[in-house]
């Protein structure tokens, strides 16, 4: 009954993803000038990415090695499926009109930017890939050298450029929660990887959650 669930929950991801893929190529394609120019290029490029990396996560999801331990409760899973799917919602806002050409720039810039990283760092985390707060495996190597969670890092970044293709209060609003709920998720992961892994606590001495010398 699991396997069947979560097959019908990827399928549906899919199509949720199709259908914010479209919508995004619409407005950019909607907002073009007479033209096809480089911005827009980018922009539809950094929208194909940003979908192919769902699509892999997708993939990491269905190969990944059992869950060692899980944080208990419900709570902690909506958690996770708050600040993992939110960012979502910025697919279904109308974009923003009239917006700088500077601030569409650095829209596209941030979407590139975290789409290479996360191509990257996907690769590392590989079948250790979790979206609930589980312990599968711990990895400190490669971008987790720096940082503890280096994906969640670029998933912000991404989350910033939306906000900004989107910007409006209820973009403001539906980032605010959505990052509050990124937070949360961290401190609760970090609590199952101490649980199930004894070397967790010296990594974590050593390693900022985000930001080197920040957080």
């Amino acid at each position: 009954m699991r396997k069947i669930a979560a097959k019908l929950g990827i399928a549906f991801i899919c199509v949720f993803l199709g259908l914010a893929a479209a919508v995004h190529f619409a407005a950019i394609l909607g907002e073009m000038p007479g033209r096809f120019d480089a911005l827009t290029g980018t922009r539809l490029f950094a929208v194909a990415c940003q979908t192919i990396f769902y699509c892999l996560v997708l993939w990491f999801t269905l190969i990944r090695r059992p869950a060692l331990r899980r944080a208990a409760g419900w709570r902690p899973r909506l958690v996770a499926a708050v600040g993992a799917y939110a960012i979502f919602g910025f697919g279904l806002l109308p974009p923003a009109h009239g917006l700088p050409l500077a601030c569409q720039i650095a829209a596209a810039i941030l979407l590139l930017l975290s789409t290479a990283l996360r191509a990257i760092v996907l690769p590392c985390l590989g079948r250790s890939f979790s979206l609930m707060s589980e312990a599968r495996g711990l990895v400190t190597g490669g971008p987790y050298r720096f940082v503890r969670h280096p994906l969640y890092l670029v998933e912000e970044l991404a989350a910033i450029a939306v906000f900004i293709e989107t910007m409006s209060l209820a973009a403001a609003a539906l980032l605010a929660v959505q990052t509050a709920f990124q937070i949360r998720r961290i401190l609760n992961e970090e609590a199952v990887l101490e649980e199930s892994f004894p070397a967790y606590a010296r990594y974590k001495a050593k390693t900022a959650r985000l930001i080197p010398g920040v957080w």
